[in-house]
C-alpha cells in the first residue's frame, strides 16, 4: 500500500477503506465483506493520522478520544461533517476576519513607525536649532503631527491620558516638546533650581 501523505478528506476515506479490505482479507473474527462496516482498529487509526494533512489532524484527535471502535462508515461520515465546516460560510467569514485583523495589525505597525519618524525628525530640529528659532521650529513641528500620534506617543510614554481626553491638539505638542526636552518624565516638575547663596551664606563659607 502506497504511504504518502492523504490531501483530501475522500482521499483520506479511500485510504481507510483500502485498509479495511485488508483487514477483511487478513481476519477471521469479521463477519462482513462491506469494508465500510469493518471497526476501525488502534493500527488502522494510527496509519491514517501518520498521513493526515496538518488542517485535519485536530479533527482526527478529537474524534478519537474515546476508546470505542468505530466502524469507517461513521469515521467517513464524521470526517465529511468537519470538511464542510472547514470550507463552508462560516470558516469563510472567520478567514475573512483574520485576515482584517491582520492588515489592522500591519497598518498599526505602520502608524507606529511614523510615529517613530516624526519623534527622530523633532529630535533633530532640537539638536540643531537653539533659542527663539529653536522653539518655533519645534512648534511647527509638533503640530504637524497627527492628534491620533500625539495620543499614541504619550500613551507610550506612561502618560495619565485622562488628563489628556479633551485637551487641544497644541497642549498634547506641547507636551511632547517637553518630553524631548527632559523638562518632565511621567509628570514630574522640572528639576527645582539651586536656592540663592545669601550674604551671610557667603560669609560662613569665607
Amino acid at each position: 500500500m502506497q504511504q504518502t501523505q492523504w490531501k483530501t478528506i475522500e482521499q483520506g476515506i479511500q485510504r481507510l477503506r483500502e485498509m479495511a479490505v485488508a483487514e477483511i482479507v487478513f481476519s477471521d473474527d469479521l463477519n462482513t465483506k462491506n469494508p465500510d462496516l469493518v471497526p476501525c482498529t488502534p493500527v488502522m487509526e494510527r496509519k491514517l493520522v501518520r498521513l493526515v494533512p496538518q488542517e485535519y489532524s485536530s479533527a482526527l484527535a478529537i474524534m478519537k478520544r474515546d476508546e470505542t471502535e468505530e466502524t469507517v462508515l461513521n469515521i467517513a461520515k464524521k470526517l465529511r461533517t468537519y470538511a464542510d465546516a472547514m470550507h463552508g460560510p462560516t470558516h469563510a467569514r472567520i478567514a475573512a476576519l483574520e485576515t482584517r485583523m491582520r492588515k489592522l495589525e500591519d497598518k498599526i505597525e505602520e502608524n507606529h513607525k511614523e510615529l517613530k519618524q516624526d519623534i527622530l525628525q523633532i529630535s533633530a530640529v532640537q539638536v540643531r536649532g537653539s533659542g527663539t528659532t529653536r522653539k518655533r521650529s519645534l512648534d511647527r513641528e509638533g503640530k504637524g503631527i497627527p492628534r491620533a500620534k500625539l495620543w499614541s506617543f504619550l500613551r507610550d510614554c506612561r502618560e495619565n491620558m485622562k488628563r489628556w481626553d479633551g485637551e487641544s491638539t497644541d497642549a498634547m505638542a506641547q507636551r511632547l516638546h517637553e518630553l524631548l526636552d527632559g523638562k518632565t518624565v511621567r509628570g514630574n516638575s522640572s528639576k527645582k533650581e539651586a536656592a540663592p547663596v545669601t550674604q551671610g551664606n557667603k560669609d560662613n563659607q569665607a
